[in-house]
């Protein structure tokens, strides 16, 4: 790691492990993506097994396989998250920020749109608040 990034044979370590346990798409996140890493920093990484979704027959063999690989071969503590597994809001975040390390700039477009939606807008925000403070006024009666 040099200037807050992971380093660049760390990435094609990453990669190669990731291609090698049938990951088609990758993307750095967090303080790794933000160029913000610390010593003791992790590295965040969202991926797309090429054909198996959470739940699946074999998907916990192939995603525990994958981060014990990972753990092995890769000099940095990497924290994995599918993103078929991310809430709207963290891949909103991930999305946003994050950068590709393995696949192609239109998945990671599908990706975002499928999963992080669109940000919420100033008028959806006031309602919600205008929302929250009509049951706190109910409850208070």
């Amino acid at each position: 790691m040099d200037d807050g990034v992971p380093d660049e044979t760390t990435i094609e370590t990453l990669r190669s492990v990731l291609a090698e346990n049938a990951v088609s798409f990758a993307l750095l996140f967090g303080s790794g993506a933000r160029g913000s890493m610390a010593d003791r920093s992790d590295l965040d990484v969202a991926i797309e097994f090429d054909d198996r979704r959470p739940g699946d027959d074999g998907y916990s063999e192939a995603y525990l396989r994958l981060c014990a690989t990972l753990a092995e071969e890769v000099p940095t503590s990497i924290d994995v998250v599918d993103v078929h597994a991310m809430s709207p809001r963290f891949a909103r975040v991930a999305f946003d920020e994050g950068e590709v390390i393995l696949g192609s700039d239109q998945r990671r477009a599908e990706l975002a749109d499928e999963y992080a939606g669109q940000p919420p807008s100033v008028r959806d925000a006031c309602d919600r608040v205008a929302a929250a403070v009509e049951r706190l006024r109910e409850g208070s009666s």
